[in-house]
């Protein structure tokens, strides 16, 4: 009887273990069901916040209010003491979408300290942080710069740029034309820039938790050169993720400076549209420039993308259009290795001047680029009119549509002889030799002296000294822009559970075979020898 049982018992416990057996397998394609459930959820949550950015936010045709409510004493401290950019707290109703507890502040950095010195223009840049008292963002994003466009009588240098970076395929932020309310009186009309953050890098890289820097020109190693292996050497680099894995970021610059398989460690072609972005529009306020600034650098995977950023002194702005596509830099081209050792390599040499080519025979072709800036200012041309802290006239406006019209079609000219070999497209090494003073394009051929605010000249000064002079009148450090990185926030809505069905399953069917074993051995004892 004894022995029946035993046997009854050992049937029971070998069917037990075939249905747990049956369980495991079951759970596998449930978690992977569930899994695809959860990324689609999330990919829909991405494209819905991205629709409704497009739409809602940041529109290109058309302009939309940003209305700003705080304490006046608040509101008068911030201008008063505009370079410590303090934030203040504030109600923000965007585009009719309403916030309370919204932080803003003044931001920015040559133009921040040139409205500083200024004693008849409180013109500033703001930036609005929904996320920094309490968790809410809109459509994903946590922060929204308002730039005030600075040094481009025309309005559009900035726009523009960022839409010749999407044609290309660059990732860009969004961005739009805004009239900016301040306690219900117009401040001003300001182009609104989507702050590199988490809702950006999920977008175009699928993900937020790699590595984040911003160029900075107040340290060192901006520049992308090789200090050594010590990560604290470059504080140019400054982290803007929450936290960085430094190996990563030495072992890029490592291989950039002092080996040859860049491909390992840096998204090339990605990064020779950056440099042909800059250099057609010869931004020099950029990693080209003697500032080597205004830029970001995201680490995917252990791949860094460089990200386009800050375009108010494209097309010129800071200098003559004279730049040599394979030596576009304002200083010695070994001096910027990102460059220099690209543009040594053949094949990726060929893929750069394809990417120059196909900028200026599409978008910044004669016919296309000017009947867009037509566009715009049929958009535009009233609330330029209207603007009540405008830094230029409205007659200063329509000359700079003007003068950046010429200036692209010259340039445009002048890189497409470089591509045809009629002329150089490099010279001895030591750059292109752009300095000069702040004129020409960016300002839309409107001399310093002849801007509205008449103190401005004496803020913005001149670049003084060639490749890579400071600002004449300002003098001293730049000012850190201080992004306070990604932000929180994320993609927005609730934060989801941990775990999910199919580990339910899994933990219940382990406890259910060591349940079994356990009966095994008290009830099923060997034979001794």
């Amino acid at each position: 009887m004894k022995a029946r049982g035993k046997s009854i018992l050992l049937s029971l416990c070998c069917l037990l273990l075939v249905i747990a057996v049956a369980g495991c397998q079951n759970a596998s394609p449930s978690a992977t069901n569930e899994t695809a459930t959860a990324t689609d959820s999330q990919d829909k949550k991405v494209s819905s916040d991205e629709k409704s950015l497009d739409e809602q936010v940041f529109p290109k045709d058309e302009v939309v209010d940003v209305k700003i409510t705080l304490d006046p004493d608040d509101f008068h401290d911030m201008l008063d003491n505009a370079s410590a950019e303090e934030y203040k707290t504030a109600s923000v109703e965007y585009n009719g979408i309403k916030f309370d507890n919204v932080a803003v502040r003044t931001k920015g950095n040559l133009s921040l300290r040139s409205v500083v010195q200024m004693t008849d223009s409180d013109r500033y840049s703001f930036k609005i942080s929904f996320d920094e008292y309490v968790n809410q963002n809109l459509f994903g994003i946590t922060k929204i710069n308002l730039n005030n466009n600075y040094s481009d009588a025309s309005y559009m240098c900035e726009f523009l740029t960022y839409e010749l970076a999407e044609s290309v395929g660059l990732p860009t932020p969004k961005y739009s034309f805004v009239n900016v309310y301040v306690n219900d009186e117009l401040k001003g009309f300001y182009l609104a820039v989507e702050q590199i953050g988490d809702a950006y890098l999920e977008r175009n890289f699928g993900n937020s938790y790699g590595a984040l820097y911003k160029g900075e020109m107040t340290g060192q190693g901006s520049d992308l050169t090789w200090l050594g292996d010590d990560p604290s050497l470059y504080t140019g680099l400054v982290m803007k993720s929450a936290k960085s894995n430094d190996d990563i970021l030495i072992d890029m610059l490592n291989e950039l400076n002092n080996g040859t398989d860049y491909e390992k460690y840096i998204d090339v072609e990605e990064s020779l549209k950056y440099i042909a972005l800059n250099a057609v529009t010869a931004n020099m306020d950029s990693y080209l420039g003697g500032n080597k600034q205004n830029y970001y650098l995201y680490e995917d995977e252990g791949v860094f993308s460089i990200l386009p950023w800050d375009y108010n002194m494209a097309f010129g702005g800071m200098g003559s259009a004279d730049v040599l596509i394979d030596e576009p830099t304002q200083g010695a081209l070994a001096e910027r290795p990102l460059i220099a050792k690209l543009l040594a390599n053949d094949e990726y040499k060929a893929k750069y001047h394809e990417i120059v080519s196909e900028m200026i025979n599409s978008f910044l072709a004669d016919d296309t680029f000017q009947a867009r800036m037509d566009e715009l200012d049929t958009m535009i041309s009233s609330y330029v009119k209207a603007d009540p802290s405008a830094f230029y006239t409205f007659e200063q406006y329509e000359e700079g549509i003007k003068s950046v019209k010429t200036f692209m079609s010259n340039m445009a000219n002048n890189l497409q002889q470089q591509l045809d070999s009629i002329t150089p497209s490099s010279g001895d090494g030591s750059g292109s030799g752009m300095g000069g003073g702040m004129g020409g394009g960016g300002f839309g051929g409107v001399t310093q002296g002849e801007q509205t605010n008449t103190d401005a000249q004496a803020a913005q000064g001149g670049f003084i000294g060639g490749p890579g002079g400071a600002p004449g009148a300002m003098g001293g450090p730049t000012i850190p822009e201080g992004e306070n990185g990604p932000g929180g926030g994320g993609m927005g809505g609730a934060l989801q559970q941990k775990g999910n069905t199919s580990e339910a399953i899994t933990t219940g069917v382990a406890i259910l075979l060591l349940l079994l074993t356990a009966i095994f051995v008290t009830f099923y004892k060997r034979k001794r020898l």
